[in-house]
């Protein structure tokens, strides 16, 4: 996507250098330089252990869809290069990937504190992993004033879901933050990932060159419904590539088994037009790089948080790229306009609602805070009666307001889910469509809720139903106003 505006989830500060890796968005900036309104960083303690003696330097840190993402390198006392990224859930949970020298993989942190680390599974194979496209791959170096976003829709079977063992949301998080930190590392300023939308299905994709194929078919119509650019998958593991990407192209199939990788920032350097170290032909400039003694990402092995650059040199000296050989930031940029025009922007917020695996119920809650909510009476409304109520009322009775949300099964057929939906401020909670119950100088939150065992949803058959609801936040005292974009994917 083109754009310079970023999805609004969170109020930070203007002073918050650390927030360099995602701009507010201009439409509904809410900015403060109040320190109780900025992220607070996750106590060191909680990673402390699984990275030992590295000294962590953190370079980024957000809130995203309520969860706090905060990202950075880690240098070794014998100079070596590796990366944290650590993503807290609303709920208190940690998920943490570790890609530090001597020790990679993910560290996964419950409600409770109890703390499980998961050592990544190495793969040195020089096994093709990438499947030729005829798309033309950038070749124009005119750089953009604005900043561009590759929206990404993240999906998962079920069965690889289950073996990660993640909130899919926060992995999802993780990852394009991962990937967004070796763009800073690697000075390719001007572009980066934004998670868009997560999917879950029942299917029994791999990441064989078929798995690929069936991955890019089935989300082509969820790609159109979310606007998305790129796609990247979780599914099953052939026994041979842990990923297989589209070159160049906009989707990757990545197995369960590299959950603790950083496989899928190496897979979406394909799909931008990048190749492996070892393939150099001397004749042009789409390689990684391994200078003896750091590699990029398009190697294989450890890996440094890095993709090639002759510009920038490694905690050694050297040089990570070569302007004749190695130079990925380069492709980066000419492409950009590529990754990012595959699809029009969406306007206005995003949030996602998305089924948790293991819950009984199949239930699934998200919140958003609209900016502008503080001074305006501002509630929510749907765009047609079918979905629920399109007008803003002043009173109403109970706390919710029930949504009835056509959303794809299995076959692809739409099929009504019902949702709850409220308006909250502070701790007054009223239907999304109520202005004047709740009032104060608090910001105006809308609150979703499902579970399969709520009204209309009984009778739903067992499976995953993904799709997107579009609301409206409004004022009464004028014609402001400000899309909502639910991406959902809801399990019976």
């Amino acid at each position: 996507m083109n754009v310079e505006n970023s999805f609004a989830t969170a109020r930070f500060s203007r002073l918050a250098v650390l927030m360099c890796a995602l701009a507010l968005p201009k439409l509904v900036n809410a900015a403060t330089d109040d320190p109780q309104d900025l992220p607070q960083a996750m106590s060191a303690s909680v990673y402390a252990d699984a990275i030992g003696s590295a000294r962590f330097e953190r370079s980024a840190i957000k809130v995203e869809q309520g969860y706090t993402v905060e990202s950075g390198n880690l240098y070794t006392r014998d100079g070596e290069t590796g990366s944290l990224v650590v993503v807290r859930s609303p709920d208190g949970a940690v998920l943490a990937r570790i890609d530090g020298p001597g020790k990679r993989g993910l560290l996964r942190v419950d409600a409770q504190g109890i703390s499980t680390f998961t050592a990544a599974l190495s793969n040195d194979s020089r096994a093709s992993d990438t499947v030729e496209t005829q798309e033309p791959i950038g070749r124009d170096a005119t750089t953009s004033e604005e900043h561009r976003y590759i929206d990404l829709l993240m999906a998962y079977s079920t069965y690889a879901l289950g073996k990660m063992d993640v909130d899919p949301v926060a992995f999802a998080l993780m990852q394009v933050e991962e990937t967004n930190l070796r763009l800073r590392n690697s000075l390719i300023t001007g572009v980066s990932l934004r998670l868009a939308a997560v999917n879950i299905f029942d299917v029994p994709y791999d990441t064989s060159s078929s798995g690929l194929a069936s991955w890019q078919l089935l989300l082509s119509p969820y790609r159109t419904i979310y606007s998305t650019d790129l796609n990247a998958a979780y599914g099953g593991w052939d026994g041979g590539n842990a990923g297989r990407a589209y070159l160049p192209g906009y989707t990757s199939a990545l197995g369960w088994t590299s959950s603790g990788s950083d496989t899928f920032a190496h897979e979406v350097a394909h799909n931008v037009g990048g190749r492996h170290c070892w393939d150099q032909n001397g004749s042009d400039y789409n390689f990684g790089h391994d200078n003896g003694k750091t590699k990029t990402s398009l190697c294989y092995g450890d890996r440094a948080p890095y993709f090639s650059n002759p510009a920038v040199r490694d905690t050694h000296g050297l040089p990570l790229g070569d302007a004749q050989t190695a130079d990925m930031a380069r492709v980066w940029r000419e492409n950009a306009a590529r990754l990012t025009g595959y699809n029009p922007e969406l306007p206005g917020l995003r949030m996602m609602l998305v089924s948790q695996p293991g819950n009984t119920y199949g239930q699934a809650t998200a919140a958003l805070g609209i900016p502008g909510g503080e001074s305006t009476n501002v509630a929510i409304v749907a765009l047609s009666q079918e979905v629920g109520p399109i007008r803003l009322v002043a009173n109403g009775l109970g706390n919710s307001s029930l949504l009835s949300v056509k959303l794809l099964n299995a076959e692809g057929n739409d099929v009504t889910v019902r949702l709850r939906a409220s308006r909250l401020k502070e701790r007054c909670k009223s239907p999304m469509n109520v202005y004047a119950a709740c009032t104060g100088p608090f910001t105006t939150i809308l609150r979703l809720e499902y579970t399969s065992i709520d009204i209309g949803n009984a009778d739903l058959l067992p499976g995953y139903y993904n799709g997107l609801l579009e609301l409206e936040a409004q004022s009464p005292d004028s014609d402001w106003k400000i899309p909502i974009k639910v991406a959902v994917s809801l399990r019976k």
